[in-house]
């Protein structure tokens, strides 16, 4: 099978190896067939790269009718999903030793953006230079008329749902009832701009990501396999050069964990709309008279939010508690206080930095979602990380489907 279509008719010469017990084709060599389970197959290899970018990117009913339909090729499922297995194997990650120690990313401290940061922070014109970047007018230089001189570093990670065959799920899923889905592990990575004063670098006014900067890696296993996994993936995409790391995560435990075992001395960020969300889930805890003064009371609490004025916010809401909701209200609150260096959102977008985490969010939905969990799929963790591997290669744009 090639890219053109059926070849009949092919000569090859056999020799049969008696010690191996073996047939041999050496033709099949010179034509590079693909290798599936150990053998030559059938189809070259630029064919077997074409089906799996067809079979990463669709739903295999709809690949073998692209296939059929263009090549006037007829394949079975299950070829398909062998030749995705074996175009698969190259981009999937390999399998750490859960003992293996990890050399930690450090960055002389403090960071050239750790360092603006003081000093918007230091300045007297503190309220009025963040009061302007919340504005979407940040401090910077239009990329055509500077070059970049440091960059800073962007580390995301998130997990996400996949639905599973039972035998691939655990007796009990995460409230107790039975599984339903695995998880798969994202990781995403890019760089962005600054000047030589720690100015960033703008297009049209604006932040933006290094241009062909944002990478992807996945995997479903377990967070002892994930966490050298992303040590090499951003080892591999030049973390080591980078002027200042910024690892930016929804907050959640297993993350953090995450950073300081990889990035002790980054910059930690939790997405803005994560911990807005954990502001509008405390409201719910508090009693007001009047809908109009939960709304003002709340806009205040948000604008703090916005500032990075968490011990502020703190303050403010902790007026509103009662004995009957006081141990609620103060358990909500400890996520924001025990998070307040990585929630400086005002300090953060003064100094240009992104505060949401919607590369990563994106990522799962692109990578994992929109293939993964369509109506009525259930997948192998097995077959889910290869088609994982794959569309982290196609979207980081490290998959050519043309290549031999």
């Amino acid at each position: 099978m090639t890219t053109l279509g059926p070849v009949e008719g092919v000569a090859r010469t056999l020799y049969r190896d008696e010690v191996e017990h073996i047939n041999i084709y050496p033709m099949d060599q010179k034509i590079q067939l693909l290798m599936i389970d150990g053998r030559f197959s059938r189809y070259t290899s630029n064919f077997g790269r074409l089906a799996g970018d067809y079979y990463a990117r669709l739903p295999e009913r709809e690949a073998l009718e692209l296939l059929k339909k263009t090549l006037c090729i007829d394949l079975k499922q299950d070829s398909l999903t062998a030749i995705g297995e074996a175009i698969a194997g190259p981009y999937l990650p390999q399998h750490y030793d859960e003992d293996k120690e990890i050399a930690q990313h450090v960055v002389r401290e403090p960071g050239f953006i750790e360092k603006r940061i003081q000093e918007i922070d230091a300045s007297p014109d503190r309220n009025a230079i963040i009061k302007k970047a919340l504005n979407e007018s940040v401090n910077g230089a239009e990329r055509k008329c500077i070059e970049s001189d440091q960059k800073a570093t962007y580390v995301l990670s998130d997990g996400t749902g996949v639905s599973g065959l039972p035998k691939e799920l655990s007796d009990k899923g995460k409230n107790g009832g039975p599984a339903k889905t695995f998880e798969a592990k994202i990781g995403a990575f890019f760089t962005q701009s600054f000047d030589s004063n720690g100015f960033p670098l703008l297009a049209n006014g604006s932040i933006y990501r290094d241009p062909n900067s944002t990478r992807y890696t996945g995997t479903v296993e377990k967070i002892a396999q994930f966490a050298p996994q992303i040590d090499e993936f951003t080892r591999i995409n030049g973390i080591e050069t980078s002027d200042q790391i910024v690892f930016l995560s929804d907050g959640a435990l297993w993350l953090e964990n995450l950073r300081t075992k990889l990035f002790p001395n980054s910059i930690g960020i939790i997405d803005f709309y994560h911990a807005s969300q954990n502001l509008y889930k405390l409201f719910d805890s508090l009693c007001f008279c009047s809908q109009e003064r939960k709304t003002v009371f709340f806009e205040k609490c948000y604008h703090l939010l916005e500032f990075g004025e968490i011990d502020q916010m703190a303050d403010w809401i902790k007026q509103k508690t009662t004995d009957s909701n006081r141990e609620s209200v103060d358990k909500q609150l400890a996520y924001f206080i025990g998070n307040k260096d990585k929630m400086r959102y005002g300090l953060f977008r003064a100094t240009g930095l992104f505060i949401g985490s919607g590369v990563i969010e994106s990522a799962c939905k692109t990578i994992v979602e929109n293939r993964l969990n369509r109506s009525g799929m259930r997948w192998t963790k097995k077959n889910a990380a290869n088609v994982i591997a794959l569309r982290c290669a196609i979207y980081s744009g490290f998959y050519d489907s043309a290549a031999a």
